[in-house]
């Protein structure tokens, strides 16, 4: 069990692991610097007062996330709007967008297609937690509107909906549509334009 850890300010891991935090595994879900973040989140982490959506969004295969093309384009609508606050949720558990530039979430590196049906229970498993005791952990929770903003299918998805019910929390799910061929990243389904009007409405709703 690890040792409960307080930080003051965000954690600066010197003893870096760039090769350990590559992988699809149980070592890679639970990596100690993960959970050294995720520590640090839950104990001293404080939502934005001021900035009440929060917006859920995948991580990305190029790091940082805001440098992933994906990225780039569904923050042109979500940057549009000066009330939001942005978290990816991933193998590294739940990450404010604002530390995405940081070790360790700059420097992982998860491929879905090599999940296996026990480590997709297992990130869902572990992920629910994460994202439930992170919130537990915050004031006035209920006073935020959330917005889901993954493929509907995904593990992460899965595990938001379990986290949010278990808060007795409302969460506004975006309902990704479209096709792609067979060997496209499926993250582009939220890049479509039908995807993206559907997210830029769904905050124009909870803004106004």
């Amino acid at each position: 069990m690890m040792k409960r850890l307080k930080y003051q300010k965000p954690p600066e891991i010197l003893d870096k692991d760039y090769i350990g935090l590559n992988g699809v595994g149980l070592s890679q879900l639970k990596h100690p610097h993960f959970e050294i973040w995720q520590t640090y989140l839950r104990e001293h982490y404080s939502l934005e007062k001021e900035k009440k959506l929060i917006i859920f969004i995948p991580c990305a295969a190029i790091k940082p996330y805001n440098n992933s093309p994906i990225h780039k384009i569904f923050n042109k609508v979500i940057d549009k709007f000066n009330n939001t606050q942005k978290f990816v949720i991933s193998n590294a558990g739940i990450i404010p967008y604002e530390f995405c530039h940081l070790y360790p979430f700059n420097s992982y590196d998860w491929n879905p297609l090599l999940e296996t049906n026990r480590i997709k229970d297992l990130y869902i498993k572990i992920t629910t937690k994460r994202i439930f005791e992170f919130f537990k952990s915050k004031i006035d929770i209920e006073n935020y509107d959330y917005i889901s903003y993954l493929r509907n299918s995904s593990e992460s998805m899965k595990a938001i909906e379990h986290a949010f019910n278990k808060l007795d929390l409302n969460l506004d799910i975006i309902h990704i549509k479209g096709e792609l061929h067979k060997t496209a990243d499926h993250d582009l389904l939220l890049i479509l334009p039908e995807n993206l009007k559907k997210l830029e409405k769904t905050i124009m709703r909870k803004s106004s």
